[in-house]
């Protein structure tokens, strides 16, 4: 019975502490509950359900808070709800009032956070409402920097940026009409906004495929579009070998049990291996029995030093032995995407990767002089021709389709139906790479 008073009285103590109202809260358009802890007048909110009403930029550990609206960003240390009242008092009404921890919610001062983030606070005695104003697009431009297409927004209040899609993002809260905007970038085409239920959809034509990085600054966004310009000691060659006609193509040659999937696929491999020894680094457009789409294909050949996309010939129409084809748009005097990157050469942009876009076709053929030598070491005549591939347009390095011979053609058949002679194309592709990269044949 001694006991009992005691805990009786601390229960009390606890209950006058912990006692708050509660108002509805309209934030943005979601519906959420403020709280006035100890009912001292200053009003709270539950961090994260608010943070995603408004589209906030969220992180939380045991003891901070960190919410983000473009360049802004707000820290609060939780302090745990105090026993006392006197203590909590002196927590909600201090300026600015402390965040508090009650269990697994942190619970953050609604007024004082409405102020830091410039949204509109307004009240009554029946219901709250926080809202962030629409944003407005006030200015657009593009740079070639680093090696990379740099886009800035300028606009009259700081927003939150959230991926939608391959090559596209939300900007929550910016009001704008639909509109296209050209750009002559090194991955940037053109620049799209789309209005839609989160603010604007911005899609970067182009950039699919690509690492894209975003950075903020006060009204202002940025997006970075392409890899970080590495080193010349840290970056090796990229060859990237696309052994056609995989999985459920249709336009794959066959001839009895011998199809041409399986056979460009096993030198494919084979290829890449022993390229792999030499220290290249080699990407296969496929490792399996798969038929990956023509734009992620195409997305690897704008990437690649040397891309190298292996056929098998099955039209009795076409001559025996192996075929070297080059796009058709490429002449020996002139280069592969030449406008475009003469254009952002004279615009100060980064010397490396322009160089790439820049290529003459001497590029080319210097592959092909490598591949025919190859292919004349294991005693096959290699011929040469043009091809307005969609793959070897998009393809800034030197790029070849090469048809190791025809299924049609007893010969050729029975060279690529045999393991050994499918390894010797194999060392044909690798040692021409090499040889075309400056290593030993």
């Amino acid at each position: 019975m001694v006991l009992k008073r005691p805990i009786l009285a601390l229960a009390l103590l606890l209950a006058v502490a912990f006692a708050q109202s509660e108002k509805p809260l309209l934030a943005g358009g979601t519906l959420l509950t403020a709280v006035y802890p100890g009912d001292f007048g200053v009003s709270y909110v539950e961090a994260q359900p608010f943070a995603r009403a408004l589209g906030l930029l969220y992180w939380q550990d045991q003891g901070q808070l960190i919410l983000g609206l473009g360049a802004r960003r707000l820290r609060y240390v939780a302090t745990p709800l105090p026993a006392s009242k006197t203590a909590l008092k002196k927590l909600v009404t201090s300026e600015p009032p402390s965040a508090l921890r009650d269990g697994d919610r942190v619970l953050i001062p609604l007024r004082a956070t409405s102020r830091a983030l410039g949204a509109l606070y307004s009240g009554s005695e029946a219901s709250l409402r926080v809202l962030l104003p629409e944003a407005v697009l006030r200015g657009l431009s593009h740079r070639v920097e680093g090696g990379r297409d740099v886009l800035v927004l300028k606009l009259d209040r700081d927003l939150n940026a959230a991926p939608a899609g391959a090559g596209s993002w939300w900007l929550l809260g910016l009001r704008t009409e639909e509109q296209v905007r050209e750009v002559l970038g090194l991955y940037l085409s053109r620049v799209r906004f789309e209005p839609g239920p989160y603010g604007a959809r911005l899609v970067l034509e182009g950039a699919e495929g690509w690492p894209v990085e975003v950075a903020y600054f006060p009204s202002e966004v940025r997006f970075y579009v392409g890899p970080r310009a590495q080193a010349a000691t840290e970056r090796r060659p990229l060859v990237v070998l696309d052994p056609g006609h995989g999985g459920d193509d249709d336009d794959g040659v066959r001839y009895g049990n011998l199809a041409e999937k399986a056979i460009v696929l096993k030198v494919a491999r084979e290829a890449a291996e022993r390229l792999r020894r030499r220290g290249y680094r080699v990407v296969l457009t496929r490792d399996g029995d798969e038929n990956p789409s023509v734009y992620s294909r195409a997305q690897w050949a704008a990437k690649a030093d040397v891309f190298i996309s292996l056929h098998v010939a099955g039209s009795p129409a076409v001559p025996p032995g192996p075929v070297l084809y080059r796009y058709a748009g490429s002449r020996a005097d002139v280069p592969v995407f030449v406008a475009r990157a003469r254009t952002l050469l004279d615009r100060g942009g980064f010397q490396p990767v322009l160089r790439r876009y820049a290529r003459s076709s001497r590029d080319v053929a210097a592959l092909s002089d490598a591949v025919e030598e190859a292919f004349g070491r294991i005693g096959l005549s290699a011929r040469r021709a043009e091809t307005p591939l969609y793959l070897l347009e998009h393809a800034p390095g030197a790029a070849l389709l090469v048809e190791l011979g025809s299924l049609t053609d007893a010969n050729d058949r029975a060279r690529l139906s045999n393991a050994a002679q499918q390894s010797a194309y194999a060392q044909v592709i690798a040692r021409a790479v090499a040889r075309f990269l400056g290593g030993q044949p």
